[in-house]
Formats: structure tokens, C-alpha cells, sequence
């Protein structure tokens, strides 16, 4: 897991400094929190808690906005760590890992959401709780319980083989965005009434190794925004 993690902490410090290479003193902690309790919001629309209208589950959008949320819980714990190796070893790390391994042990994290957790039996509901647990932590500034409560959601959503897969897939669709006129308006995110998001999701069911992905990701994109 920790060749992974430190996979992953190294593209989001590479995509950041390509968003802006001078990011760390632009961006604030601030900044990622807020950027993180909006991605938690779109994550809830992929759940039914709309009582007063019929709407069923997206689970796989789901994935996708579990994803959007770790590229900026990452970015967050990089404004404190410019050696990555750091970042792997801090509290941060180390909470999320007990998250995804379901441990609870030696963290301070408030025993009434932890026995709530566990005592959840209704699967969308307890999904909607770390969710809304996520988003909490980091409105009042506690990221150690937000991120700990992002490993559970990961834990009770995605396999983390497949949080890293789509998390490789995401960063090189967003490296493909910049490329492409994100920033200026021109690039095409909904491409035959479907979203790249939905298309990368295709994608990366189809392939079982970071080796096969950018390739793959480059061309089917190049395709679909009308390239040759």
C-alpha cells in the first residue's frame, strides 16, 4: 500500500504544479478543505437522500467522486510535507490506512461516530454518514477524523486496488484537461451527452495494471474530442 500511496502523493504534487507551478504559496489549507467538503457534497447526490423524489444509487459515479476527493485530501496533506516520503510517514498516512483497514485503534476519533459506524446496517446510510463525517472534519478543522473517515468510505465503496487504478486514470485525465483548454473553456467535457468522467470509468474496468492505462486513457480521449 505505501508504494501506492507514495505513487500517488508524487503525481498530485507533479498535477498541482502543472495547474500552478507556484501552488504551495498560492493555495491555502483553506483552499483543499473546501475543495474537499464540495466534492463530499457531489458524492451524496450519488446516493438516494432525496426523500422527496425517486432516485436510485449511482454507485459508479460514486468511485468516481470518492477519487475527486482523495486528489484533494492529498493536496492537503502536501501543503505540510514537500518530501514525500514525509507525507507517507505522517499522522495523515496513518490515519487513512487505519480507515481503509477498518482499525481502530490508538486514534483519536470520537467514540459516538465510531459505535454509529458500526452499528449502521442500512449500507446507504452508513455511506452517507462518512460522507457527511469526511466533510465535517474538514469544516472545523480536524482533518485527522476527515481523512480517517475517508479511508472507511473507500474501505465500504472501492477496493483501494481500485482507488489507485482510477486515481491513475483521473490524473492523467486531468493532465489531458489542462493540455486541452480546461482552464480557458474550450475543452469538452461532455462529449456525446456523457461526461469524460464516465467514459474514463469504462476505461479503467477494462485494464488491470498502471502499464496499460495512459495509452489507452490518450487515445480513447484523443478519439472522443475529435482528434485522429
Amino acid at each position: 500500500m505505501n508504494t501506492e500511496i507514495l505513487d500517488m502523493l508524487s503525481l498530485q504534487e507533479q498535477l498541482n504544479k502543472k495547474i500552478n507551478e507556484n501552488w504551495r504559496n498560492e493555495r491555502t489549507k483553506e483552499d483543499f478543505a473546501r475543495a474537499t467538503w464540495v466534492e463530499c457534497a457531489e458524492a451524496l447526490d450519488s446516493l438516494p437522500w432525496k426523500w422527496w423524489k425517486k432516485q436510485e444509487a449511482d454507485l459508479d459515479n460514486l468511485k468516481i467522486e470518492v477519487v475527486d476527493v482523495w486528489h484533494f485530501v492529498m493536496s492537503y496533506i502536501l501543503l505540510d510535507y514537500e518530501d514525500l516520503g514525509k507525507a507517507l510517514e505522517s499522522d495523515y498516512i496513518e490515519y487513512f490506512k487505519k480507515g481503509v483497514n477498518e482499525d481502530f485503534h490508538n486514534i483519536e476519533i470520537n467514540a459516538v461516530y465510531v459505535h454509529h459506524y458500526l452499528g449502521e446496517t442500512d449500507y446507504y446510510k452508513k455511506l452517507m454518514f462518512l460522507i457527511e463525517r469526511i466533510a465535517e472534519g474538514f469544516l472545523k478543522d480536524a482533518p485527522l477524523e476527515g481523512i480517517f473517515f475517508f479511508g472507511l468510505l473507500v474501505k465500504n465503496t472501492i477496493s483501494f486496488k481500485e482507488l489507485y487504478l482510477l486515481y491513475i486514470g483521473k490524473n492523467i485525465l486531468n493532465h489531458i484537461r489542462q493540455e486541452t483548454g480546461y482552464k480557458d473553456g474550450s475543452y469538452k467535457k461532455v462529449i456525446n451527452g456523457m461526461e469524460d468522467n464516465q467514459y474514463l470509468f469504462k476505461i479503467v474496468k477494462e485494464v488491470t495494471s498502471k502499464e496499460e492505462l495512459e495509452e489507452k486513457i490518450r487515445q480513447a480521449f484523443k478519439e472522443l474530442q475529435g482528434g485522429n
